[in-house]
């Protein structure tokens, strides 16, 4: 079984087991929307939307994020891309447990078919008080790259990350992430940063920063891809 289908099985699989439990166990969620289009003498059509959803259980922390975006212009398609993460966390103690790390990228401009990695490993939060929490993690893991016309390579990956989530005030939040996995052949780190303001009730906007950096890729693409967003945020 490839491992892209071993990512997504997986999230799949966490999810159903959560939402069956979610009446019982503390259970939260978001869906972010940002939209940009023009008519006249240039017609485009750009989107990008994150969903997240976050339960706990009393030992495990599960945590599912699906970022996409796309781009036309003249109805020429001009990006398109789609990121999926399932991170599960067993917890030692109130400050320490071991994690499982599923990711699968599509990125139609980007030189490659897809990009998947499983990781295990050990994580720690350094920081953990009321409305501000910073926990660092690393572990070992395996990555799957397809290059388009040249087919599928697999490489061993050292994966460390860290996470921050701040709460500003009442009304502003602030989250930031950082990972990078780390093989012979790529190096691929991901930056975040956002920042939401409540607007009224549970919609929030969000300002957004994300950048992603692939150490080699093929002719013809760049090694660094970033975005900057706006976004609408309804949380549950």
């Amino acid at each position: 079984m490839k491992l892209t289908r071993f990512v997504i099985i997986v999230s799949a699989c966490t999810a159903l087991c959560a939402t069956a439990n979610a009446q019982e166990e503390p259970f939260k969620g978001s869906i972010a929307l940002g939209y940009v289009g023009t008519t006249g003498n240039t017609e485009t059509t750009t989107f990008n939307t994150e969903m997240l959803a976050a339960w706990r259980t009393e030992r495990w922390t599960h945590n599912v994020k699906f970022q996409g975006l796309g781009a036309q212009e003249n109805d020429v398609t001009q990006a398109e891309r789609y990121y999926l993460e399932d991170k599960s966390d067993y917890n030692l103690d109130e400050n320490q447990y071991l994690f499982g790390l599923g990711t699968y990228t599509d990125d139609r401009f980007s030189g490659f078919e897809y990009q998947a990695t499983l990781t295990a490993g050990y994580g720690r939060y350094l920081l953990r008080r009321e409305g501000l929490s910073l926990q660092a993690f690393g572990g070992l893991g395996y990555r799957e790259s397809d290059v388009v016309g040249a087919g599928t390579d697999g490489e061993g990956i050292v994966t460390f990350g860290e996470n921050l989530a701040w709460a500003l005030s009442d009304n502003a939040a602030l989250t930031q992430s950082f990972t990078s996995d780390v093989g012979e052949e790529l190096t691929v780190s991901k930056f975040e940063i956002g920042l939401e303001t409540n607007i009224v009730g549970r919609i929030t906007t969000k300002l957004a920063f994300q950048a992603r950096n692939t150490s080699e890729v093929p002719a013809g693409t760049e090694k660094t891809d970033t975005m900057t967003s706006v976004s609408l945020v309804y949380s549950f």
